[in-house]
């Protein structure tokens, strides 16, 4: 099955339905004259685009919820309809995958998580495939409209990519799905999906530019401006590359940053201090009564202030978030985060800097905001398209 719309776009729509359904969603229920008050539309349009959604089965109506002394359908409040269809998220890392079904209200109902399997291409769908019916069995009365795959590749096009850590080069990722699920599925590369995130769960406008940078085994970072994640063609997806500026006691070894602030580099720096762990969370543990683990972490928390510092310099966003374990699972060192990221400043001030409200899930969150691209940029058409595919 080829997959319709294989690379997703990742940017806000200016589809009519797509605009009423995204203010159902962040302000439901809702009625039809506050839609319009809302997004700009006039009063007819969002009536045209209501009634689409819900032949669509996106949104249904609350009567029940009517104001005392309001009269005719208008008023009557519309909301994501909570049995409405789902769509199957999927992330592939390095060392952990994930799969998710989500609805259109952007709730994960369901998840479960494995050890990537392998490297093979094929095998890895299978076995994911496979997580993914185990989950849809708990939603067997919802319809299953589409899916999405996030991970650290580059889009080689038509829905095939080119994966370093995995030695993948063509793999047509988004059929091997689709094949195997029988639905059409999208992807992106996965900084870009969870900087999609925003735009998807974030905030209702996006204006400006804010800088989405992620940290845990990858480091990498991604912009989004004016309601678009911008997609580079070229240039290299992490951030390995740039400096990292003095340590002390995490293992700079004359490899890239990656290997002096990542997971792995951290545990390892750990080890060469007689801390035996098998991995960060581990040592934040430990931290907790021991003075050199908490030397080691906020020194890792001070080379990603200046990584942020860095970038936002050379960006200059309106502001920016974090996002990625290596910032959400360890609180106490945000401070030393922040106080890094502070430092030489260009003059002009600094960006609002924040952690991402997906918290320690934004691999499910990116991969649903991939999974649920295509509805959210025409939710009637893509939902129609999947009815006649079906028939």
């Amino acid at each position: 099955m080829p997959s319709q719309f294989p690379v997703a776009d990742l940017r806000l729509s200016a589809n009519s339905p797509a605009r009423v359904m995204r203010a159902i969603r962040f302000r439901g229920p809702i009625s039809r004259p506050e839609i319009a008050a809302t997004t700009g539309l006039s009063v007819a349009t969002v009536g045209r685009a209501t009634s689409a959604l819900t032949a669509a089965g996106v949104i249904r109506e609350r009567p029940e919820l009517m104001h005392d002394g309001s009269v005719g359908r208008p008023s009557v409040p519309v909301e994501i309809d909570p049995s409405g269809p789902v769509a199957v998220a999927v992330h592939i890392g390095l060392h952990r995958s994930v799969v998710a079904v989500c609805d259109l209200a952007c709730r994960i109902l369901s998840e479960h998580a494995i050890d990537t399997p392998g490297r093979e291409p094929a095998q890895i769908a299978d076995e994911l495939t496979a997580v993914a019916f185990r989950l849809l069995d708990g939603h067997r009365e919802r319809r299953l409209a589409r899916g999405g795959i996030a991970t650290a590749a580059r889009i080689a096009g038509g829905g095939r990519i080119d994966h370093d850590l995995l030695g993948w080069e063509g793999v047509p990722i988004t059929d091997l799905f689709a094949d195997r699920i029988g639905v059409p599925f999208s992807v992106a590369p996965h900084v870009e999906a969870m900087a999609a995130t925003e735009l998807l769960v974030g905030h209702e406008t996006h204006e400006g530019t804010t800088l989405v940078v992620y940290g845990r085994e990858h480091l990498g970072s991604a912009l989004v401006i004016d309601g678009a994640v911008h997609q580079p063609r070229s240039g290299s997806p992490d951030l390995t590359h740039l400096p990292v500026g003095p340590t002390e006691l995490l293992d700079d070894r004359g490899g890239g940053l990656l290997d002096v602030v990542g997971d792995s580099g951290v545990v390892r720096a750990a080890g060469r201090r007689g801390i035996t762990v098998g991995s960060v969370a581990e040592l934040a543990t430990r931290a907790r009564k021991d003075a050199v683990a908490e030397a080691i972490l906020v020194e890792r928390a001070t080379v990603l202030g200046r990584l942020v510092n860095l970038l936002s310099s050379i960006t200059r966003p309106d502001a920016v978030v974090l996002c990625g374990q290596a910032f959400t699972d360890h609180p106490r060192y945000l401070s030393a985060l922040i106080k890094a990221t502070r430092e030489a400043r260009p003059v002009g001030g600094v960006p609002d800097l924040r952690v991402s409200t997906a918290g320690g899930r934004i691999q499910q969150f990116a991969a649903m905001a991939v999974a649920l691209d295509a509805i959210s940029a025409d939710p009637t058409a893509t939902l129609a398209a999947r009815e006649l595919s079906a028939s």
